[in-house]
């Protein structure tokens, strides 16, 4: 796909802002003086200066913050999200949740949005670049920095602005200096729009960084001769590299994601993988409206790694989880799922969740095509839907069940610049240029991939100890426990990784990584026996029958494949009633009783086959020793597992590596180790109350690899929203003490 030309409506908008307003302080929308210092300085006061680290959404944050400001800095808060999607392609945010968020600000000043076809609609539809979900997660920095930036700039002189608008490096050396986290993907976003010519469209430093290490190296130079810390240089020498590509015969207006320079800075990406450059939207509406008329296009997951894909192909199903809702029909509306979720999962905004259990039972139609992926850049295939819901207690989970009729099932894969969202379920009807390249790339492209094969590679202990902060003999003795007990449970405070550890040995008991292997569940207060193993459960038709449960058939999964490892790990393990959950299973699960000679009658089948535990299963637990909650794990259970204790590992070499490697600044990786350190210290003191068992893991300033923005505000954050709560739970009775810990972690 060519890198966009000067008549891209991005870059028309663009123009537009910056002679209506950078240059006069005009607006995007109306005839009204906007874009000035009175304007912002009212941002600067009630939001910049005001940050509420809190609960709730941030638009709702934002309304409050704002209540106090007059109707022209609100509208002005409007045009600089506006200013902030325009570099936005679909694969970051839809443009009906652009137009949505600006309209709601602009809103509240009291006052209807204008109607302004091309800035809204046009302008708005397609975006230039994919700023990941680092943006949209981060984006109050983003705003803050915005806000920040534009205060600076209405200080300035009109001869003063017209100059920096001028010169691209001149403005570069300006927003440099106004962004002092050197971390946000706005001021990229903002050089481009300005000066398309001399900036790529990639609102990350790690990404330009990449593409010129890679091809510096491929020009045969030196790829350490460049500071690739100075985000200035970076950007003059990938104009250096276009300009040298051009004359070695690209096209004026090639991209570095084309193929054949893709592949120089992504080894792994392959060509001829059939993608397109995308429809025009006047032809993509044509195609779809030949193909599917009035119908709807769902995008669907089949579970974690797709792990249902093969039943639902064979039985001609789609099914989603959250049985605990029981038969959705019962529901009106989404908002009353949305609370059920809310205590089912203990989640305090399920947006997601409750959106997918409603759209699948009310909104969903008969002859809606279904589009099924695995993660996020792999199709599966597609099908129409044949049958209204049904809610199917006969099946032992993902009990809401929809029928379909598959008409076309492979693998299909794409690169990370088409990337899906990864919800379960997402309405793609609005995305019809993206629908118009998948059903090509199914349908025209190339044959579909083989069916994914078992890794030849073992899963080594080199990469299930990756980012583990764990020592190899601590995690080789956890293996030897696994082999030796075959049950073990991982106790330890909140936020030392248990979850994250359980995969990783999952996957190392088993051998290679096989998720289909290894099933995962929580317990709770009300998890009962007839959950765990079988019970009868009603009928439509009113009466009951017997069904397993989800151990059962796990065990009669893993006894059906003996040479295979398979590996059962239960969450929360000491929130249920462990005697009542296990029944007779208790004896069963010791690593001497396991095998058919040692089997039992279940019961409620005395009569069927007994039951018993196959020696080619593990199980894992999984501990929060700061739960004061829970009564002690009863003895029975306890000795047939090996126990292992978690520690935070705020003072090991790898945490503060694993910071470093993300580029956490040198002083901020020290306050974190230092100041939490200590805190754990005072906490295991506090032996009257606390205990070693309530320290603060480390999982909580563990960054993912998409976040950025990794400076104080983001550590101020995860202590205010995160860390805060808990202690304050911790000291429910001692607020000023809680206080007082909150002012050391944050001076």
């Amino acid at each position: 796909m060519p890198k966009p030309s000067p008549g891209h409506p991005v870059l028309r908008a663009a123009r537009l802002w910056r002679d209506r307003c950078l240059l006069d302080g005009g607006s995007v929308f109306t005839e009204k003086s906007l874009w000035t210092s009175d304007n912002v300085d009212y941002l600067v006061r009630d939001y910049a200066e005001n940050l509420d680290y809190g609960e709730g959404g941030f638009f709702q944050k934002l309304k409050n913050q704002l209540a106090g400001s007059p109707a022209s800095a609100k509208q002005l808060a409007a045009e600089m999200f506006w200013v902030m999607y325009l570099f936005c392609t679909r694969a970051s945010m839809q443009p009906g949740t652009k137009r949505r968020q600006i309209r709601q600000v602009w809103e509240w000043s009291r006052d209807p949005l204008p109607d302004a076809p091309f800035e809204l609609d046009v302008a708005l539809q397609d975006g230039v670049g994919n700023p990941g979900t680092a943006f949209n997660t981060h984006r109050w920095r983003e705003f803050l920095f915005f806000i920040l930036a534009m205060r600076a700039w209405t200080a300035l002189s009109k001869p003063q602005r017209e100059a920096l608008l001028s010169d691209p490096w001149n403005l570069a050396e300006w927003l440099k200096e106004q962004d002092e986290t050197r971390t946000r993907q706005l001021r990229h976003m903002l050089l481009y729009l300005l000066f398309p010519d001399h900036f790529e469209p990639y609102a990350t430093a790690s990404q330009k960084r990449i593409i010129l290490r890679e091809f510096t190296k491929e020009f045969g130079e030196d790829p350490n001769q460049f500071d690739y810390n100075d985000r200035i240089t970076v950007d003059r020498q990938l104009l250096v590299v276009r300009e040298t590509l051009k004359e070695k015969g690209a096209s004026e207006d090639f991209d570095f994601h084309d193929p054949p320079y893709l592949k120089v800075w992504r080894p792994g990406s392959e060509e001829g993988d059939g993608e397109a450059d995308l429809p025009s939207q006047e032809e993509a509406a044509k195609w779809y409206q030949e193909k599917f008329g009035k119908a709807r296009v769902w995008a669907f997951a089949a579970g974690a790694g797709a792990r249902y894909w093969d039943e639902f192909r064979e039985k001609g199903i789609i099914a989603i989880g959250w049985d605990q809702l029981g038969d959705l029909r019962e529901f009106d509306n989404r908002a009353g799922i949305h609370e059920e979720l809310r205590d089912i999962l203990d989640k305090p905004n399920p947006l997601n969740d409750s959106l997918a259990c409603y759209q699948f039972a009310h909104e969903m139609r008969r002859g809606d095509y279904v589009l099924v992926k695995q993660g996020r850049t792999l199709l599966l295939g597609y099908g129409v839907i044949e049958s209204d819901y049904e809610f199917d207690e006969s099946r032992p989970e993902f009990r809401h069940t929809r029928g379909v009729k598959w008409d076309k099932v492979g693998r299909w894969r794409f690169s990370k610049e088409r990337a899906m969202t990864t919800k379960t379920l997402t309405d793609f009807s609005y995305s019809k240029q993206w629908l118009h390249f998948a059903f090509q790339l199914m349908e025209e492209g190339a044959d579909p991939l083989p069916p994914p094969q078992p890794p030849d590679q073992p899963y080594t202990r080199k990469e299930a100890l990756k980012d583990l902060f764990l020592s190899e003999a601590d995690f080789d003795h956890i293996i030897e426990a696994l082999e030796r007990k075959k049950n073990v449970v991982l106790e330890g405070p909140p936020g030392v990784g248990k979850t994250f550890i359980a995969k990783r040995l999952a996957y190392r008991v088993i051998g290679y990584k096989a998720p289909e292997r290894v099933r995962m569940i929580q317990f709770h207060q009300s998890y009962a026996y007839e959950d765990f193993i079988q019970g009868y459960r009603p009928t439509d038709d009113g009466g009951f029958e017997l069904r397993d449960g989800v151990f059962h058939t796990f065990c009669r999964e893993a006894a059906a494949n003996p040479k295979d490892r398979y590996v059962f790990i239960i969450d929360e393990v000491n929130r249920g009633n462990l005697s009542k959950i296990f029944g007779e299973l208790m004896m069963l699960i010791e690593a001497d009783k396991r095998g058919a000679e040692y089997a039992v009658p279940l019961t409620y089948s005395p009569s069927a086959d007994p039951f018993h535990v196959p020696p080619n299963l593990y199980l894992l637990g999984m501990m929060n020793t700061a739960d004061r909650s829970l009564a002690m794990v009863d003895y029975a259970l306890r000795r047939r597992f090996a126990f292992t204790r978690l520690l935070p590992a705020f003072a090991t070499d790898q945490f503060s590596d694993f910071l470093h490697k993300h580029e956490v600044d040198e002083d901020l990786v020290n306050k974190i180790v230092d100041r939490l350190s200590a805190l754990n210290e005072r906490i295991r003191a506090d032996r009257k109350n606390l205990g070693p068992g309530f320290e603060i893991g480390h999982s909580f300033f563990c960054p993912g690899d998409d976040d950025e923005g990794l400076d104080d505000s983001w550590y101020e954050a995860i202590v205010r929203r995160e860390i805060e709560p808990l202690l304050r739970e911790y000291w429910f009775d001692r607020p000023e003490h809680v206080e007082e810990q909150i002012r050391v972690l944050l001076a």
